[in-house]
């Protein structure tokens, strides 16, 4: 999925609900989280940008074997 793709997603979920959720929670693709280090996990500087202006966190998901 595309950068791009996934930011506008997010933007028409968030005017479809006329709200924000207090945190997101994406799975660990690499268009939301760039390195899934346990506690630290390193996001995407576009994806927390937009975190930022909505006023939400991201909290990706945890890492678990298949």
């Amino acid at each position: 999925m595309k950068s791009s793709s996934w930011l506008t997603g997010h933007i028409h979920a968030f005017e479809h609900f006329e709200g924000v959720p207090e945190s997101l929670v994406p799975d660990n693709l690499k268009t939301g989280v760039i390195k899934a280090r346990g506690s630290e996990p390193i996001i995407n500087e576009a994806y927390r940008e937009l975190a930022d202006h909505y006023r939400t966190v991201i909290v990706p998901s945890r890492v678990k074997r298949p």
